[in-house]
């Protein structure tokens, strides 16, 4: 197959139009039309459904949709690696990673792996948890870093680990030093949580909806580091995993409240590549210095004396 059809193909696949793909790509409609008949004949099937609204893939079309993402990212990498032999560049990693993740463990991670591997370059897509693994799927991203509540298809699970979550205030907080509460003891103060679209809030609804407790934030949000400042100032208690507020916990700025039903907030932290890919060595290199990090004591639970600690 010529890489020419593959790419006109995967492009009436994502926009589901022949006159948009054409637009996109800049080349006449006839000459995709032309080159998706030949597939559809050289494969003795339909790729495509024709509707009014547009053309949908068969069975038959996903597979070969499948297979094209990976053949044209595979092209891709070779080209790159084959630059890269007689240039200083050694490779662009791009990483699919949600919010929480973004804000400071994701950086960390780039700083330290650019200490020795400074030639590398990095591109940091952050969207919401479900994104994740339809940017690893597509190939929009080379490496995602997510949480899940459910197996995900269509992906490789490089690593995963339970995550409990935590409850964050200031460091002054009137819960602060008081051992282990519950979660009803908590829900007496201002609340402030990331919206729906988040795993962490959604595993809490799920929650108080099993026991008959209410969920009231005072603050819903999409953004973490701004629940973070306003319970730093003390104007409420937030949910995070560890991994997520570590750094504002050894900085001092925030406190762990420990609770008696943490165990219950559990979501499984991800690290996934497409199914069926072949990585380029510096995006392995870069997985196995991240699971490394993960797997250091310290870096995913807070270390002992951390929780309830003020200044």
């Amino acid at each position: 197959m010529h890489q020419s059809a593959l790419r006109y193909f995967l492009e009436v696949a994502r926009t589901g139009s022949v006159s948009a793909a054409a637009e996109r790509l800049r080349v006449a409609a006839s000459a995709i039309s032309r080159q998706v008949a030949k597939l559809e004949e050289e494969y003795g099937t339909p790729l495509f459904e024709r509707r009014s609204r547009g053309m949908i893939l068969t069975h038959a079309g996903r597979l070969l949709a499948s297979y094209a993402q990976r053949a044209t990212l595979e092209s891709d990498q070779i080209q790159k690696e084959i630059r890269e032999l007689k240039s200083a560049t050694r490779g662009l990693i791009r990483l699919g990673v949600t919010e929480g993740l973004a804000l400071s463990f994701v950086p960390e991670i780039i700083h330290d792996f650019r200490k020795v591997r400074p030639q590398v370059m990095f591109d940091i897509k952050v969207v919401q948890p479900a994104n994740v693994v339809s940017c690893v799927q597509e190939g929009e991203v080379d490496v995602g870093i997510t949480f899940s509540l459910s197996p995900e298809g269509g992906v490789r699970i490089q690593w995963q680990r339970a995550m409990p979550a935590f409850a964050l205030a200031s460091t002054d907080h009137p819960l602060i030093g008081r051992g282990h509460v519950s979660i009803a003891e908590l829900f007496e103060y201002p609340i402030a949580i990331l919206d729906d679209a988040a795993t962490i809030r959604r595993v809490l609804d799920i929650f108080c909806a099993t026991k008959g407790i209410a969920l009231e934030p005072v603050v819903s949000s999409t953004n973490i580091a701004s629940l973070f400042t306003l319970c730093q100032l003390g104007g409420a208690i937030t949910f995070s995993t560890y991994i997520s507020a570590r750094r504002a916990v050894r900085d001092g700025h925030l406190a762990i409240v420990p609770f008696e039903e943490a165990r219950f907030l559990e979501r499984n932290m991800q690290i996934q590549t497409m199914l069926g890919r072949t990585l380029p060595q510096t995006t392995q290199d870069f997985i196995r210095f991240l699971i490394t990090e993960l797997e250091t004591p310290g870096a995913t639970q807070p270390s002992a004396g951390t929780e309830g600690a003020g200044d």
